[in-house]
């Protein structure tokens, strides 16, 4: 897979999956956008891609912010001429109980996780839709690749308001699929389990893991060199006759115990 003429956003990429996926695509030849609202970590993840010879921006800020996934989609046509490819990974985690959820704590998961990828999809929409418009043979205009969760399907205990916005994350992906499939946009969606990273730290404990890893498959947990590749193919012209689908990558999560 070679990216040498895309140019593509990853919303939080300033460390975790987010970070290994724009490693791997400006590894690969794409021009990307670092995004992260952790100001020191956007700016030290593109610092090593361009010390490997990758280009890349950074863009620090909250995609829940309209004004700005609006302002990082002109910053990047204004410094590579376009967008081709969204990867809409920010997301943040306010576990509570369900009768114990604040305002708060709802409010900002369902935001950043959902609200947010609705913003990038309207910043995005005119660079897409004026491609396909002119480009209406085209295999590709546009590559979505947005990221869910096992919890949309199965449902998770202290954390209904993840639950919720990657059920919602799910629901945005097909509804693209169908709106801007006369385009040839194309709208997917992968599916973590339990990833390797910062924000598991609990649920991976010595408390939580035997638990969590006998609902797996494959007994383990993903590391990030797991779950990057099956994002990279959705962005590839490999996955041009892929849309509207939601690519379970968990280890068997979504069908274990």
């Amino acid at each position: 897979m070679e990216f040498n003429n895309e140019v593509v956003i990853v919303t939080g990429s300033g460390r975790g999956i987010g970070k290994a996926v724009v490693l791997a695509l400006a590894e690969k030849g794409a021009k990307v956008v670092v995004n992260d609202i952790d100001e020191e970590v956007a700016y030290a993840t593109a610092e090593e891609i361009k010390e490997k010879g990758g280009q890349a921006i950074v863009a620090v800020g909250g995609v829940d912010d309209a004004a700005f996934t609006k302002k990082m989609v002109q910053d990047a046509v204004d410094a590579f001429g376009t967008v081709t490819v969204v990867v809409n990974n920010a997301a943040v985690t306010r576990p509570a109980m369900i009768d114990k959820m604040s305002e708060e704590q709802w409010d900002s998961v369902i935001d950043i996780g959902l609200k947010g990828i609705f913003n990038m999809h309207q910043a995005v929409a005119p660079i897409f839709k004026e491609r396909g418009k002119n480009n209406p043979d085209a295999l590709s205009n546009g590559k979505i690749i947005n990221i869910t969760s096992v919890a949309a399907l199965t449902g998770t205990i202290g954390q209904i308001n993840y639950a919720a916005a990657k059920a919602g994350v799910i629901g945005i992906t097909k509804a693209t699929a169908r709106e801007w499939g006369k385009y040839r946009v194309q709208s997917n969606a992968v599916a973590f389990g339990i990833v390797e990273t910062r924000m598991t730290e609990t649920i991976r404990g010595e408390k939580f893991e035997d638990l969590y890893k006998s609902k797996i498959v494959l007994n383990r947990f993903a590391t990030v060199d797991d779950v990057v590749p099956g994002i990279l193919f959705l962005a590839s012209p490999g996955a041009n006759y892929i849309t509207g689908h939601v690519l379970n990558l968990s280890g068997g999560y979504h069908i274990g115990g």
